[in-house]
């Protein structure tokens, strides 16, 4: 029986598969086929989060191969979407312009400074990948767009791009499950803060509080070296 993070690298290797097939679908211009395939990617994406979490199976390996597949996915659905419906993108040129410039940026950065592709869970980014995967599904599956959902999935996706970009520009090192930028700065400077208070309070224990914690301290030896010393009558005995 396979372990929990082979279960869960399986389901995200399979999502790298599927997008040739699905590639296959576009090119041969069967867009339902391909809001189909979309779906069944989806699903394990959602799967191989829950498996991995609720088996304590996490591993860089694998947060790394679900973002490779996040991406790859990405990129292909976008093209997948200009190639089954070119109107999309021509009647809203500047919005999926700046959607673009935004994205490969942020990924240019994580690049270049942490050398892998960063996926770093965060609540914008479920937000996002929610809208544009309802926007491809539908226009896929139905045929024709809203730019009504178009233009929030773009928005959503920008500001989590845009959110992404800064973590990694601000941060030494991210963390995967930081949730927000906000809450992984806020997380940094109470560490900042505790750290000090810690080291301040180590040095006041090691040290003594005061002139009569010294004299005590003191005491025993003299005590000891007192009752070690013969005394006159010992002598005379």
């Amino acid at each position: 029986m396979l372990s929990g993070w082979r279960v869960a690298d399986a389901l995200s290797g399979m999502r790298l598969v599927l997008i040739p097939i699905i590639w296959l679908a576009a090119l041969l211009g069967n867009g339902r086929l391909v809001g189909l395939g979309l779906i069944v990617a989806g699903a394990t994406d959602f799967l191989d989060g829950y498996v991995a979490r609720r088996l304590h199976q996490e591993s860089r390996r694998g947060a790394r191969l679900d973002s490779l597949a996040d991406n790859l996915l990405l990129i292909s659905a976008g093209l997948w979407i200009e190639l089954l419906h070119p109107e999309i993108v021509r009647e809203n040129a500047v919005v999926v312009a700046a959607t673009f410039v935004v994205y490969m940026s942020s990924i240019a950065v994580g690049l270049l400074k942490f050398h892998h592709l960063g996926n770093l869970h965060l609540y914008s980014s479920k937000v996002a990948g929610g809208l544009l995967y309802s926007f491809a599904v539908i226009t896929l599956l139905a045929g024709i767009y809203s730019q009504l959902l178009l233009w929030l999935a773009a928005a959503a996706f920008v500001i989590s791009s845009a959110e992404t970009l800064l973590a990694q520009l601000l941060l030494p090192a991210v963390d995967e499950m930081m949730g927000s930028l906000l809450l992984a700065l806020r997380r940094r400077a109470e560490t900042r803060t505790i750290q000090p208070i810690g080291s301040a309070r180590r040095q006041r224990s090691q040290a003594p509080h005061s002139a009569k914690d010294v004299a005590s301290s003191a005491r025993p030896a003299r005590s000891i070296a007192t009752s070690a010393a013969p005394n006159a009558k010992e002598i005379g005995r």
